[in-house]
C-alpha cells in the first residue's frame, strides 16, 4: 500500500465539479483511451450512484461506483496505470463491499466483469452467472455475490 492512500465513499451530490471531472477523466482514460472500449460512459446513472475514490497523496488513482437496487451493482471500476500492481483494486472492492453491507444490510451484489478479471472477483466472493457477452468491444461476464 502506498503512503497517504485514502479511499472514500460519497454521494454524487457531494462532489465539486473539479473532483467529478477528475473521476470521469480517469474512467475515460482507462476504458476509452487505454482499452479502446467505445460505450455510453455518460449513461445518466452517476447521479444515483455512490462513488468510491482512491487517492495516493493528491492524485486520484482509482474509482468505482455503486448503484442501488436488488441486487446492488458495482461498476466502472478503474485504476490508473501508475497505481496498478499493489492490490489497490482489491482494497477498493473490499471497501465498496463493506459500504454495501453496512448501508443495505447484506444485499446481494452484482457486476459485469471483463472476462480476464473473473479470478480477481472470485477471490472476493463473486461467482459467474452468465455466458460471455460483448460490452463495448470487450468480453464480459455477469457475476453475483450473495
Amino acid at each position: 500500500m502506498h503512503n497517504k492512500e485514502t479511499i472514500a465513499v460519497q454521494d454524487f451530490n457531494k462532489f465539486d465539479a473539479t473532483a467529478f471531472y477528475a473521476l470521469l477523466k480517469l474512467r475515460f482514460d482507462v476504458f476509452v483511451l487505454e482499452q479502446r472500449s467505445f460505450y455510453p460512459e455518460l449513461d445518466d446513472r452517476d447521479q444515483e450512484a455512490v462513488h468510491l475514490t482512491a487517492h495516493q497523496g493528491d492524485n486520484l488513482v482509482g474509482v468505482l461506483r455503486i448503484l442501488p437496487g436488488d441486487p446492488v451493482a458495482i461498476g466502472r471500476v478503474a485504476v490508473a496505470p501508475s497505481a496498478r500492481g499493489d492490490g489497490l483494486a482489491g482494497r477498493m472492492l473490499t471497501a465498496a463491499l463493506a459500504h454495501i453491507e453496512n448501508d443495505t444490510m447484506g444485499a446481494s451484489v452484482k457486476l459485469g466483469a471483463q472476462i480476464h478479471l473473473e479470478t480477481f472477483y472470485a477471490r472476493h466472493g463473486f461467482a459467474r452467472c452468465s455466458d460471455v457477452y460483448d460490452d463495448g468491444g470487450i468480453p464480459h461476464i455477469d457475476m453475483v455475490r450473495m
